[in-house]
């Protein structure tokens, strides 16, 4: 065989063409507590509470027993904001829409998030199941 290297090429072409890109992959089912897609939420002076779901987003209190997910995109890390964020909204009343902002100390992260998408959150509905890793038999 002549060019080896040129057939291993090949082959590597060939199983990289095989995988499925990120983009054509089924989205994982939501979270069951998330419930319908909002277009702002509004609050009395300021949020009541809140705390960090996960990387990209965060749940807010925003009224007696009213939790909101906001889902969030840039480089703020709201597992780090330790006592309060900040939320800037942009028509600078007491209501939050899409493109509004959350910041959080600037010690622990490299700016601002963007809101990208509020949701109704339901603290009471069944959490998703774990995945569980079975053990290895002996």
């Amino acid at each position: 065989m002549k060019h080896p290297l040129m057939v291993s090429m090949l082959g590597l072409s060939v199983l990289a063409a095989c995988q499925i890109p990120e983009s054509d992959k089924p989205p994982s089912p939501p979270d069951p507590r998330q419930g319908a897609e909002v277009s702002r939420i509004c609050f009395a002076s300021q949020i009541r509470s809140w705390e960090s779901l996960d990387r990209d987003s965060v749940i807010v209190e925003a009224g007696r027993d009213k939790k909101y997910r906001l889902e969030l995109i840039g480089a703020c890390q709201p597992d780090d904001a330790f006592t309060s964020i900040g939320l800037i909204s942009r028509g600078g009343g007491s209501c939050l829409t899409r493109g509004d902002s959350l910041v959080t100390d600037t010690r622990y992260t490299g700016g601002p998030c963007t809101i990208m998408k509020i949701y109704e959150w339901n603290p009471d509905a069944a959490k998703p199941a774990e995945k569980d890793v079975a053990a290895p038999k002996t």
